[in-house]
C-alpha cells in the first residue's frame, strides 16, 4: 500500500482512493498536493473515471462524512481516529445497538455473525454501499429519517467530547470492547 492510499487528505480529511488525492479545494485550478504525491489534476482534467473534471476527487465540503471529520479529530486525534481496528469495533457496536433497539435478538445477531464469517470476504466499497442501502431500508421500515438522526447525533456528540475522551482513555487497550466488563 502506498503512502497516498494509507493517509487521509490533509485538506479535507477524506481517505485517499486510488490516485485521487483529495487535495483539490473548491475553486482551485490545479492539484495542491506536494509535488509527485497528488493526482495531477489540472483544470479540465478527466482522471478517467466518472468524477467530474471540476471535482475529480469527489470532495464535497458539506457532506456528512466531511462534517464528522473535525469532530473525530477534536475528540480522538489522528492516531485513534485513523485506527482501523478501533473504527471497525465502534461501527459494529453501533450497528448492533441499532438492531437491538429495533428488536433483533442476541441469538439472531450471533447467527448472522456465523453466517457472514463463513463466507468469502467482501469488497469494501461494495459493502459500504450495502450498509448505506440497508440502513436506508431499515430506517424506512421503522419510520425514521436517517439523515435527521445523523444530524441530531453529530450535534449531540459535539457536546460530549470530554466524556467520550474519558471513556476512550478508560477502555481496555487492544480490546474490541468499549469498556471493561
Amino acid at each position: 500500500m502506498s503512502d497516498i492510499e494509507r493517509f487521509p487528505c490533509p485538506v479535507n480529511g477524506m481517505p485517499i482512493v486510488g490516485t485521487m488525492c483529495g487535495y483539490i479545494r473548491p475553486g482551485d485550478k490545479t492539484c495542491a498536493a506536494p509535488s509527485g504525491s497528488g493526482c495531477g489534476y489540472k483544470e479540465g482534467y478527466d482522471a478517467g473515471d466518472s468524477k467530474s473534471p471540476s471535482d475529480p476527487c469527489g470532495y464535497k465540503s458539506d457532506s456528512f462524512q466531511n462534517r464528522v471529520y473535525p469532530w473525530l479529530m477534536e475528540c480522538f486525534g489522528p492516531t485513534i481516529a485513523g485506527d482501523r481496528h478501533e473504527r471497525n469495533h465502534r461501527f459494529l457496536e453501533e450497528a448492533l445497538e441499532l438492531v437491538q433497539a429495533c428488536g433483533c435478538t442476541a441469538s439472531e445477531a450471533h447467527q448472522l455473525v456465523d453466517y457472514v464469517y463463513g463466507r468469502s470476504i467482501g469488497d469494501k466499497p461494495q459493502e459500504v454501499g450495502g450498509v448505506m442501502v440497508t440502513l436506508a431500508a431499515l430506517c424506512l421500515a421503522h419510520e425514521m429519517d436517517m439523515h435527521d438522526a445523523g444530524e441530531v447525533e453529530l450535534a449531540r456528540i459535539w457536546t460530549k467530547v470530554e466524556q467520550i475522551r474519558a471513556k476512550q482513555a478508560a477502555k481496555p487497550k487492544h480490546s474490541p470492547l468499549p469498556e471493561a466488563l
